[in-house]
């Protein structure tokens, strides 16, 4: 690694199962997920093909499999749950806090736990997943007042220096704005931060989207800037809390980001890098050609590397 950080870019033809995969999403028509969630037309047989439920607020259920391999405690932050899943045997002394994703409007996936189960299995860490409240009912200042109290109570119970602060798309947008908030604080802050297809702007307004656009059949940029601002309320969707893109990355945790570039939201994952470039600040950037948002989370040849790589980031 270079004092700039580690740079990878995946060589690699690009698998039969991500094609098939991203070929069902087009067909599925998964790229208007949100705006039918915003504009409340999207009905329960949409929302199962899609999204795997007809009520996107109440958490997949947590798989058999995870529960055989770990223990679990339940706590309670204002209401919401936080789970932690400590492995049964040989656990680590890494703690992996995990903001999960959904548009800040649907809360956490089957798939999301499947990719869970392999991170928690193949490190032996410690697992807390707070299950924040979601827009449009709950806004951004109340989704942090629950992550952060949960990850204040992780620290409580954890060497700060152990925890690994992960999340994809929304939750990646948290994790960078957690960590900004925590500096401000004066804080303990985690020993790095890995976030997979960040949102760092809910405002989406980077004129070379529109490039990306045709060949993201995932995200459908007009739903999600309504969703973002659903959960901006009263803050400007230019404020830290909501678009980290904005804040300041000095003394900050090492920054890795995992992005594919079949994802609007790789505009500004490369224009974040290049700014880290600038102010000389080390970051992590790993690369995956013609992948679509959160890829890593599903099942392919592709989401096998990214996770193996963050697995060794985990284990430092």
């Amino acid at each position: 690694m270079s004092h700039r950080g580690i740079r990878y870019i995946h060589d690699a033809e690009v698998s039969q199962e991500s094609r098939e995969f991203q070929g069902k999403l087009f067909e599925m028509g998964a790229k208007g997920l949100f705006s039918a969630i915003v504009s409340n037309n999207a009905d329960s047989d949409f929302l199962k093909k899609i999204a795997g439920t007809d009520d996107i607020t109440v958490p997949a259920a947590i798989s058999d499999s995870l529960t055989d391999f770990c223990d679990l405690t339940t706590d309670h932050i204002q209401g919401r749950n936080v789970w932690c899943f400590t492995p049964k045997e040989h656990p680590s002394d890494k703690v992996i806090f995990y903001i999960h994703g959904g548009g800040y409007l649907l809360n956490i996936s089957g798939p999301h736990w499947d990719f869970l189960e392999n991170l928690c299995r193949e490190t032996h860490a410690i697992l807390v997943v707070p299950d924040y409240p979601l827009a449009p009912k709950a806004k951004c200042l109340e989704a942090y007042a629950v992550v952060e109290e949960a990850y204040d109570q992780t620290v409580r119970r954890y060497a700060h220096h152990d925890i690994v602060v992960m999340g994809d798309s929304a939750g990646g947008g948290m994790s960078l704005g957690l960590v900004q908030k925590l500096r401000d604080e004066n804080k303990p802050l985690p020993k790095e931060v890995i976030v997979l297809s960040p949102w760092l702007d809910v405002t989406l307004n980077d004129l070379e989207i529109d490039a990306v656009e045709d060949r993201d059949h995932l995200l459908g940029s007009r739903g999600l800037v309504q969703a973002g601002l659903a959960y901006a309320g009263d803050l400007s969707p230019k404020n830290p809390k909501v678009s980290p893109k904005y804040g300041n990355f000095e003394k900050l945790p090492l920054i890795s980001i995992f992005q594919g570039t079949n994802d609007i939201f790789i505009v500004d994952s490369r224009k974040l890098v290049a700014r880290l470039e600038d102010e000389n600040i080390p970051v992590n950037y790993f690369e995956f050609p013609e992948q679509c948002h959160i890829w890593a989370v599903f099942p392919s040849p592709e989401a096998e590397v990214a996770v193996s790589k963050m697995i060794s980031l985990i284990k430092g």
